[in-house]
């Protein structure tokens, strides 16, 4: 049985902060840790400590720990670099303002007119007469041919059955989407299938109805009110996130009926007259993105994660290297989900001068243990269980939480020479994603806004890496020749058609084109996961990896992997959409003492345990573990009494309680008892609350040495001066009263500024550094781990 672990929670800077105050009281009392598990924010600190040791000689040393307290503290701000704030603010508001602008508006836009455009010229090829037929317009049919008139054409078009085509059109979808929705509830193993005919029957109907409805009853609208729809649109997105997905097919659908609506009735659309060369040039362009798009989209999801990885190691790893630019193991293979071993360079031995991967780790102490979470796979094929778990990333494993011990699972196939320690500290802090776990963060509004606008940090690895490098290079160059023979059609026809004037040739350009992709789709529905899979499956998986759009069409559709093997492609996000406090892989190693940091937002004081609780009830589900207070009593009852529900000035900055450890009989009937270990937990507090004191008062009472006061105060005790004057402000000349009520509004006041604030100041940095130093001390940290029934040697990091 291991001996001791450490937590770092996830929380943004705020928590990155408050968990260095932490980490500074065990290096000064060399306390020695056997595991150290990350989430989010926590990561930052943890990641950076180990990196900055193993640049140190893999050993802990006075100096270079007080380098690295400065220079955490002095890279504090993610958007405002202290040391040149003019020139460094300037450039990185222009490369997070350049990642919006692609992520939010280009790629959409790309997107939007890859597929309206075909889509148009497909509804008015198939549909065009029986939609004209309605309401006759012959104005085109009348200028291509010279001999008729528009009598003549209105006549040959009226037709007593008019009504009767229209009306059929719009029914017969309505009723396969009816029927469709019915049968996916019914029959649960059909039900990606059926889902696919929901979605296309919707589609048709939508954009054969939609085009029609806007020539009869809105084509005569003033165009402020054709964009005024799109406010409530707006409106629902923000406001509903579980609609969010409804409401972009909405205004996808709404745009792209106008463009339908263009192509069909030969009208003006927003001011914009519809003429023939016009729309061939634009379906030209359209052809192209098509063809590209699954790139673009696959840039696109990758592009936030990327940045957030080159922020963070840029501004907390060890300076020297990481590069000049921070880039240091990021480069355009990193925009890809996977590259033949053709395109890439072998890692072998990863060297000072270069970044690390979690592998590299593997003699450091304490054993890193990263948790991200990982989305859309069941174990089970059941109905009931969340489709998202725990994944741990040290260096001597990744697994699930979940995983049996006799399961191979990702073993042999992702290993930690795979991930680099930066791509694991920004997996586990991609708080912002398409897919949120089963917990939403704090700040909900502000990260349904972001991710509203795309910006989502999640990222997807191969999870079978090892099988895909060792596959014949033919093999591996086969998904460019899919994805050129995908678009070719595509792009010739629509040459000929241009040459020819024959819109004969770019129909069947299209059909061919259309019919390739509903077949990619029909592979990206093939259920995954079984242990033995068959040919059919291992085609899906191959193509799932190799082809961009089978990826993307799964990911589109949500479809979970359902079954003990790992998904071809692993969604990852950050940790805190399970558990936020990361003490879930501690306990499952059966550690005798843990130390739990919470750096997570609580705004009322009556929620101050509700972040434990979260975690010991999960814990009591997938580990079986049990808790109490120290004398035995009711945890629950225990914590409220204990540490939450305590007047100001006596509530207290940790809490102590105990962990009963369980194992599953061998015959399956009952539990057996099999060990028990403590907890410490520790939680900042305002000063005005917490437990006063008139000790640590000065840092030299404290440390063998004084700190510079202008750097990190007079001591680890706080005043409530220093803590409210702390705004949202980039600049420290900001801090003060003169907007502390918007500020508290906005951002909330210590100890719970919102992580909104990425642009946390030195002194912000500062402030809850030393409220987390006062926290060990109050706590007794040291005493609590140091404990001589405990000089037994861990054993390895094997569960």
């Amino acid at each position: 049985m291991a001996k001791t672990g450490l937590a770092f929670s996830g929380g943004g800077i705020r928590s990155a902060a408050l968990c260095s105050g932490v980490l500074r009281r065990l290096l000064q009392k060399n306390v020695k840790i056997d595991y150290l598990s990350c989430v989010s924010g926590g990561g930052y600190t943890g990641t950076a400590y180990l990196d900055w040791k193993y640049r140190n000689g893999k050993k802990d040393d006075k100096e270079w720990h007080e380098e690295f307290f400065n220079h955490m503290r002095q890279s504090a701000g993610f958007i405002c670099h202290c040391n040149k704030p003019l020139f460094q603010a300037i450039l990185d508001f222009l490369a997070i303002t350049l990642v919006i602008l692609f992520v939010s508006i280009l790629v959409p836009a790309f997107m939007w007119m890859a597929f309206s455009y075909p889509l148009a010229f497909v509804v008015d090829w198939l549909f065009g007469d029986t939609l004209r037929k309605e309401t006759p317009y012959c104005d085109e049919d009348v200028r291509k041919n010279p001999n008729l008139t528009l009598q003549q054409c209105k006549k040959e078009r009226e037709s007593s059955g008019t009504d009767y085509e229209l009306l059929a059109l719009f029914l017969a979808p309505v009723g396969c989407a009816c029927a469709s929705f019915i049968l996916r509830g019914i029959f649960s193993k059909w039900k990606p299938l059926f889902s696919l005919f929901f979605h296309f029957s919707a589609g048709f109907f939508a954009l054969v109805f939609f085009p029609w409805f806007i020539k009869e009853f809105f084509h005569r609208a003033p165009t402020w009110i054709k964009f005024l729809v799109f406010i409530p649109l707006f409106f629902l997105w923000i406001s509903f996130p579980p609609i969010r997905s409804t409401t972009t097919i909405m205004s996808f659908t709404y745009l792209t009926s106008f463009v339908i609506y263009w192509r069909v009735y030969n009208d003006s659309v927003f001011g914009f007259e519809y003429k023939v060369i016009t729309f061939d040039i634009l379906l030209g362009v359209a052809a192209i993105l098509h063809w590209i798009s699954p790139w673009i989209f696959t840039v696109q999801q990758r592009l936030v994660h990327i940045y957030l990885r080159w922020t963070l190691q840029r501004r907390f790893f060890y300076p020297k290297t990481v590069g000049a630019c921070g880039c240091a193991g990021i480069s355009w293979r990193s925009f890809f989900l996977y590259c033949p071993t053709c395109c890439q360079p072998e890692m072998k031995g990863i060297r000072y001068s270069k970044v690390l991967t979690l592998d590299d780790l593997d003699e450091l102490t304490p054993v890193y243990v990263g948790c991200v979470t990982s989305n859309q796979w069941r174990r089970t094929t059941s109905p009931r269980e969340q489709d998202s778990e725990i994944l741990t990333m040290s260096p001597h494993n990744i697994e699930r939480l979940d995983r049996p011990k006799r399961e191979e699972e990702l073993h042999g196939k992702l290993t930690p020479m795979d991930i680099y320690l930066s791509d694991a500290t920004a997996t586990s802090a991609a708080a912002i994603n398409h897919q949120m776990g089963t917990m939403q963060a704090d700040d909900g509004p502000f990260k349904d806004l972001k991710v509203m606008l795309g910006l989502s940090c999640g990222t997807s690895i191969v999870s079978d890496q090892r099988h895909e490098k060792e596959r014949h290079f033919c093999i591996q160059v086969l998904p460019i020749l899919i994805e050129f023979a995908r678009g070719l059609p595509l792009v010739v026809f629509f040459v000929i058609y241009l040459i020819t004037d024959n819109d004969k040739y770019l129909t069947i350009g299209l059909l061919i084109f259309f019919s390739f992709l509903f077949l990619l789709t029909l592979v990206a529905l093939v259920p995954t996961g079984s242990r033995k899979r068959g040919r059919l499956e291992r085609i899906a998986r191959w193509l799932t990896v190799n082809v961009y759009y089978v990826n993307f069409i799964r990911n589109a559709m949500k479809i979970v992997n359902q079954g003990p093997s790992p998904p071809a492609v692993l969604s990852l996000s950050d940790g805190g959409h399970i558990e936020n406090l990361g003490i879930l892989p501690l306990l499952k190693l059966r550690l005798k003492k843990i130390v739990s940091v919470g750096g997570s937002r609580t705004i009322l004081d009556e929620d101050y345990g509700s972040s434990l609780m979260k975690a010991l009830d999960l814990a009591r589900e997938k580990l079986g573990c049990s808790f109490s207070g120290l004398d035995g009593r009711d945890i629950a009852e225990d914590i409220q009494d204990n540490f939450v529900e305590r007047s100001a000035g006596s509530q207290p900055r940790s809490y102590r309680f105990k962990v009963h450890y369980y194992d599953k009989n061998a015959n399956g009937d009952g539990k057996t008892k099999v060990g028990e270990g403590e907890i410490l937990y520790i939680k900042p507090r305002h000063p005005d609350k917490g437990i006063t004191t008139n000790r640590w008062e000065a840092w030299n009472e404290v440390l063998d040495k004084d700190l510079e006061r202008t750097l990190w105060g007079p001591g680890p005790k706080l005043s409530a001066a220093e803590t409210d004057r702390l705004t949202f402000c980039w600049s420290e000349c900001c801090h003060g009263n003169a907007c502390r009520g918007l500020s508290e509004a906005i951002c909330g006041a210590f100890p719970q500024h919102s992580t909104i604030n990425l642009c946390f100041t030195p002194t912000q940095f500062s402030v809850y550094h030393r409220e987390g130093y006062r926290a060990s001390m109050e706590a007794e940290i040291e005493e609590f781990i140091i404990d001589e029934r405990d000089n037994a040697i861990s054993k390895p990091f094997v569960v």
